[in-house]
C-alpha cells in the first residue's frame, strides 16, 4: 500500500511538471508607460500598480518578464508577430480577440472630465450649446460615444498623460480619460488649485494583459496568481500604495465644510431666538424668507442636476473621422492634422505649427482671399472639389472651409474637412455612359427606319438611271432629291456618333435652337412611331455657354422618359387622347429658359420628390440613374432643372441658364 502511495505521489508530480513545461523563464512585455500611477517610468525604471502586480507573479513562479516601452498600436501589431509575449494594461476590444487573449481584469477605473476651474461653469452651463475642444485618446470607448455629438472637436493623443499636457497647453477646453491618472498628474504637477475635476461617471474602464495565443498555459498562470493576489489583500495593498484616497480627502473637505454651515446655522439660530423675543413680526419675516431660501435651494439642486444630466458621457469617444480635418488659426498656420489627413496626402505631424504655403495641396484648397473672406465675415463657409494628380493617379476631392469660432462667438481660424470622392466620381461617369447606352438604344430602331427611307429613295433612282439617263426631268429630279437624301442620312449618323461618342469638357457658346434641333432629329423617329405629336417653340438667338455634348444627352433623356411616360399611360387607360410633347425655349429676365411638356402617366407626390435622386425609378425596368446624372449635367453647366407633374396628368421639365 506504501508503495501505491509513492507511485501515485510520482504520478501527480510528474503531471504537474508537463503542465507546466510550456511556461518560459523569461517574456517580453509591452507596456504604455504614459499611464501613471498604473505604468510609467521614473529615472529609467519601470513603476506602477500594473508592475507591481506582473512582478509578484514573476517572483512567486521563477519568471523574469522584460519590459519593452511601445504605444498600444505597435505593440498589438509586434505580438502578432510573435516579438513579443504579452502586453500590459490594455483595454478590450473583440475585434483582438483573433490576436490575443485577455487575462481576467488587472484594474478597474471609471472616467471623469478635467478643465482649469475659470472655465468649468462655462463648460457646465453651455455643454451642448457651444462648440468645445476635447482632448481624448485615440480608439478609446470615451471617443467611441461622444463622436456623434454635435459641437464637439476632438484633439486626439495616443495615450492617458499626453490628454493633461493638451489642456495645460490649452490645446482643448477639457479632457475626458481615467479618472485616477488625471489625479495623480495633478497632484505630481501641484495643480490641484487651478483644475477641477467636473465629474466621474459611474461606466467602468477596465484593464487586462494581453497574452499571445501561444501561450495558454501562461494566461491560466496569470489569472491563477492575480485571484489569489486579490483574495490575500495583496492587491488592496497595492493600490493604496500607487493611488491617494482623494475621495476621503473630498469628504473630509466636506465635513469641515458642513461643520462650519452647522456652526453658522446654530449661529443663526440663535440670533433667530433672540429677535423672536424682540419682535414677534420679525420671526415671521424671518420665516417667510427661510421658507424662500428652501424653494430655491430646492431649485438650485434640481438644476445643478439637470445639468449632470446633460453632460452625462456613459460612453466615451474615438478619433477616426472619415474626413480628413485640418484646423488652421487666423495666420493660415496649421494647428491640427487628424490621422486621415496624414494618411490621404502621406503628411506627419511635422506641419503642424507651419503656414499652409508649406503644404501645396492644403494651400490650392484654402488660398489667401479665400481665408480672408472666411475670417473676416464676407463668407461662413465654402464648398468646392478639386481634381489632383498624386503618384501618376487622379483623385478627386471635396472640400469644406468653415468658421472656427470660440465661446464669444469671435472667429480664431477655419476648420477644413476633406473627403475622397473619387469613387464616387468614377461611379457616377459610369452611370452616365450606361444612361447614354441605354438612350441610344432606345433610338436605334427609329432612327434604322429614318435611314432606309432615304436609301430606298436613292436606290430607286439610282436603278432607274440607266433607262432616264436622256430625260431632262428625271435629271433635274435626280440632282435635287439624291444630294437632299444623302444629307439627310448624313446629318443623322453624325448626330448619333456625336451624342455616343466621349469626348473631353468643352464650354463653348451654343444656339438653343441648333442644340434642340439636333437632340429631336436623333429621337423623332422613335417619337413617330410611338404616335406622338412633337411642337416646337424656340425663341430666336438665345445662346447661353456650356458644353453641348452633356446638354445633348440631358435633353435626349428628358424626351426619352416623356416618350415612356405616355406610352405608360396608353397602356393603362382605354380611351383615346391625343398625347404630345411640347418643347419651348424663352427668356424670363437674364434666364434662358427651356421647357419640356408630356401629358403621360404623371408623377405622385413622392416620387416628385424623390425623382432626382440616384437608383430611385418609377420604371420596371429603370436604373434610376438618368434624371440623377441630368441633374449633375445641368449644375455642372451652371444650370438649374425644375420639375412640376401632376399624376395622371402631365409631367413639366423646367432647364434655366444665365443667358450668355
Amino acid at each position: 500500500m506504501k508503495k501505491v502511495g509513492i507511485i501515485f505521489f510520482f504520478l501527480i508530480t510528474y503531471s504537474l511538471s508537463l503542465i507546466g513545461s510550456n511556461i518560459k523563464k523569461e517574456y517580453k512585455v509591452a507596456i504604455d508607460p504614459k499611464m501613471p500611477p498604473f505604468q510609467f517610468i521614473e529615472n529609467g525604471e519601470y513603476k506602477g500598480l500594473n508592475i507591481d502586480l506582473l512582478n509578484i507573479i514573476g517572483e512567486r513562479n521563477n519568471i523574469k518578464f522584460k519590459y519593452i516601452s511601445m504605444g498600444k498600436e505597435r505593440s498589438i501589431k509586434e505580438l502578432d508577430k510573435g516579438n513579443i509575449d504579452l502586453i500590459l494594461g490594455i483595454r478590450f476590444k473583440e475585434q483582438l480577440g483573433n490576436k490575443m487573449k485577455f487575462s481576467d481584469n488587472i484594474l478597474q477605473s471609471t472616467t471623469c472630465m478635467v478643465t482649469l476651474k475659470k472655465n468649468s461653469t462655462r463648460i457646465k452651463n453651455n455643454f451642448g450649446d457651444e462648440a468645445f475642444v476635447v482632448a481624448v485618446e485615440k480608439d478609446s470607448s470615451e471617443y467611441e460615444y461622444l463622436k456623434n455629438l454635435k459641437k464637439i472637436n476632438f484633439n486626439v493623443t495616443l495615450d492617458q498623460e499626453s490628454l493633461f499636457q493638451l489642456l495645460k497647453m490649452n490645446r482643448a477646453d477639457f479632457s475626458i480619460g481615467v479618472k485616477e491618472v488625471a489625479e495623480y498628474l495633478l497632484v505630481s504637477d501641484n495643480e490641484e488649485e487651478n483644475y477641477e475635476l467636473i465629474n466621474s461617471y459611474t461606466a467602468p474602464i477596465n484593464y487586462y494583459i494581453g497574452v499571445s495565443l501561444l501561450e495558454d498555459n501562461m494566461l491560466k498562470l496569470i489569472n491563477k496568481e492575480l485571484k489569489s493576489i486579490k483574495i490575500n489583500g495583496e492587491y488592496e495593498r497595492l493600490y493604496n500604495k500607487w493611488t491617494k484616497n482623494f475621495e476621503k480627502e473630498k469628504l473630509k473637505k466636506i465635513t469641515r465644510m458642513m461643520t462650519r454651515i452647522t456652526l453658522f446655522a446654530c449661529f443663526l439660530i440663535i440670533i433667530f431666538l433672540i429677535s423672536f423675543f424682540w419682535n414677534f413680526q420679525l420671526k415671521n419675516k424671518v420665516k417667510d424668507k427661510t421658507s424662500e431660501l428652501l424653494e430655491s435651494n430646492k431649485k438650485l439642486e434640481d438644476k445643478i442636476i439637470e445639468i449632470r444630466n446633460t453632460t452625462e458621457l456613459n460612453s466615451i469617444i474615438c478619433e477616426n473621422s472619415p474626413r480628413a480635418i485640418i484646423i488652421l488659426n487666423r495666420k493660415g498656420e496649421v494647428n491640427f492634422l487628424n490621422n486621415n489627413t496624414l494618411e490621404m496626402f502621406k503628411l506627419s505631424f511635422d506641419y503642424i505649427g507651419k503656414n499652409i504655403e508649406s503644404i501645396p495641396i492644403i494651400k490650392e484648397m484654402v488660398t489667401n482671399d479665400r481665408l480672408d473672406k472666411i475670417i473676416n465675415n464676407v463668407e461662413n463657409h465654402f464648398t468646392n472639389d478639386l481634381l489632383k494628380i498624386i503618384d501618376g493617379e487622379e483623385y478627386y476631392f471635396r472640400y469644406m472651409i468653415y468658421q472656427l469660432l470660440d465661446y464669444k462667438k469671435n472667429v480664431i481660424g477655419v476648420f477644413l474637412t476633406i473627403e475622397d470622392a473619387t469613387k464616387e466620381k468614377l461611379l457616377k461617369e459610369r452611370a452616365a455612359e450606361k444612361e447614354k447606352e441605354a438612350a441610344i438604344s432606345s433610338m436605334i430602331a427609329g432612327i434604322a427606319h429614318e435611314i432606309r427611307n432615304p436609301l430606298t429613295s436613292i436606290k430607286t433612282y439610282i436603278e432607274i438611271l440607266p433607262y432616264k439617263q436622256d430625260n431632262e426631268t428625271f435629271k433635274k429630279e435626280l440632282v435635287e432629291i439624291v444630294p437632299k437624301e444623302v444629307d439627310r442620312v448624313s446629318k443623322l449618323i453624325e448626330n448619333l456618333i456625336d451624342y455616343s461618342k466621349p469626348r473631353s469638357i468643352n464650354i463653348e457658346k451654343i444656339n438653343i435652337f441648333n442644340l434642340v434641333e439636333s437632340c429631336v432629329l436623333l429621337v423623332k423617329p422613335t417619337i413617330f412611331k410611338s404616335n406622338i405629336k412633337l411642337e416646337t417653340n424656340i425663341g430666336d438667338n438665345l445662346i447661353i455657354k456650356g458644353d453641348k455634348n452633356q446638354l445633348k444627352q440631358v435633353i435626349i433623356n428628358i424626351l426619352l422618359n416623356a416618350i415612356d411616360a405616355i406610352n405608360d399611360k396608353k397602356s393603362k387607360v382605354e380611351v383615346e387622347e391625343v398625347y404630345n410633347i411640347n418643347i419651348k425655349a424663352y427668356r424670363e429676365r437674364d434666364k434662358v429658359c427651356l421647357s419640356f411638356f408630356d401629358n403621360g402617366v404623371g408623377l405622385k407626390e413622392k416620387e416628385l420628390k424623390n425623382i432626382f435622386h440616384i437608383f430611385y425609378t418609377t420604371k420596371i425596368n429603370g436604373t434610376g440613374i438618368g434624371l440623377a446624372v441630368s441633374k449633375q449635367l445641368v449644375e455642372k453647366n451652371n444650370g438649374e432643372i425644375f420639375v412640376e407633374s401632376e399624376e395622371g396628368k402631365f409631367t413639366k421639365f423646367i432647364i434655366k441658364f444665365e443667358e450668355v
